[in-house]
């Protein structure tokens, strides 16, 4: 039996990767009722050379960042694979898009000091003069970067290069009056340093076969956490720039603006669209689907199902997820924190309504009016209208207003496969039977 002060390291909602990915990956596309991964596996292996630029959508906490991770694995021994996180990297509330050719060029360098790749001096030679370019001089006055001057060879390398791009990235995110200098004085020359990151990567390429690789494809997560707004100005205005890398790139893609009248615009310009079904708990009249199997093998793998009594209550905290795994685990070790408060060795019911009431307060604290410099764009109870329809609904389908791409991104709407149907996430359906209770008698 799994210790219950464990679960909360056991249940992390962080994404499996490495030792953890080996021992707790569950195979759960029969929960999710398709499989887009092994299409998109399918794709990079038959075209390792290639240029695929694709978007990776789902709902957040549904398992994409474990699955890129397990495609990544199972690949790892034909690619090189650049995966990193624009949240984790950048500064997520003022990104722009400049900033992830910068941090591009960071991890290239980094990928070819660690496989030991020899690049062509003339390409040092070149991204040199690019640097001590009168622009980019600026930006070395602000970080305190050294100038590189002609002779200087010994210099003139992978890591002095990655140390740069990284230290230009790091300035940015420190101020605000700093990366807005950085982006103006890059954005003349932003053309150069993309012709710079490309010839960096047909480098690379080339150089794939002496150390046993084929093909080359760079990973960028949580694009998907960006703010709708932020998102549109990202992949809408900016999409031909960010698609012109010369290498599979796989950007994930908020789950809104798969949805948004733009939509079709942007994934003109990326190819593929793969979108991660959620884990379908249950099917479109309420009966239980084989997502619930899936969620509760999961958590077995994890934890086992010891430490709930009874041992079927766990089906009450999968069934209030909606299929999400973020949420699942989080009431799960909500539970165990309270059933430790109590000094008890199991979750009880009376941890489950604890954790339930905790969730429920989450939901209910993200249903805001959405204003727009202070003008009013939707009202609290324009959102609350849109769930009522949802949640009474039996076709389960909904029209893409701006207020159901809102209730989309921050899951009180979930979607399922299949037909392409929605429901409200249950913790948000007791807010509604709670407030409107006539509605729903």
């Amino acid at each position: 039996m799994v210790s219950i002060i464990d679960i909360y390291d056991r249940l992390s909602t962080e994404p499996l990767q490495g030792a953890e990915l080996e021992k707790y990956y569950v195979d759960a596309f029969e929960g999710r009722g398709d499989n887009p991964m092994l299409p998109l596996k399918r794709l990079l292996q038959r075209q390792p050379n290639g240029k695929l630029q694709i978007l990776f959508s789902g709902y957040r906490g549904c398992g994409k960042s474990t699955e890129l991770n397990k495609l990544q694995q199972e690949i790892i021994h034909e690619f090189i694979v650049l995966n990193f996180s624009a949240l984790k990297e950048l500064d997520p509330v003022n990104i722009n898009y400049v900033e992830l050719f910068i941090l591009t060029m960071e991890k290239l360098f980094e990928a070819v000091e660690i496989n030991h790749i020899a690049i062509n001096p003339q390409l040092f030679e070149s991204i040199r003069q690019w640097s001590n370019s009168t622009e980019i001089e600026r930006i070395r006055e602000l970080t305190g970067e050294a100038s590189l001057e002609a002779g200087a060879e010994a210099e003139i390398s992978a890591p002095f290069f990655m140390r740069f791009f990284a230290k230009m990235r790091a300035s940015a995110n420190a101020s605000f009056s700093t990366k807005k200098t950085i982006i103006e004085n890059i954005e003349p020359r932003l053309f150069d340093l993309i012709s710079h990151c490309n010839d960096l990567i047909r480098e690379i390429k080339l150089k794939l076969p002496s150390i046993g690789k084929q093909g080359l494809i760079i990973i960028i997560e949580d694009l998907d956490k960006l703010s709708l707004e932020k998102a549109e100005e990202l992949f809408f205005n900016h999409s031909h720039i960010l698609s012109s890398l010369q290498t599979h790139v796989i950007f994930t893609f908020p789950i809104s603006l798969s949805y948004h009248p733009k939509s079709k615009v942007i994934k003109d310009n990326f190819e593929p669209h793969v979108e991660l079904p959620t884990l379908k708990v249950h099917d479109k009249q309420g009966n239980p689907f084989a997502g619930r199997d899936a969620m509760r093998n999961i958590v077995e793998c994890r934890i086992g199902t010891t430490c709930f009594e009874p041992e079927d209550l766990l089906n009450r905290f999968i069934d209030l997820s909606g299929g999400c795994l973020r949420d699942l685990f989080r009431l799960i070790r909500s539970a165990a924190d309270s059933a430790l408060n109590n000094e008890r060795e199991v979750i009880t019911v009376g941890d489950y309504t604890k954790s339930f009431y905790r969730l429920r307060r989450d939901y209910e604290n993200t249903i805001a009016e959405k204003r727009v410099n202070n003008e009013l764009i939707i009202s609290v109870g324009e959102y609350y209208d849109t769930l009522k329809v949802l949640a009474k609904s039996t076709t389960k389908k909904v029209d893409n207003t701006e207020a159901v791409l809102d209730l989309r991104q921050n899951l009180c709407i979930l979607g399922y496969n299949d037909e392409g149907w929605c429901d409200v996430h249950p913790a948000v359906r007791s807010i509604l039977e709670e407030r409107f209770p006539d509605a729903f008698n």
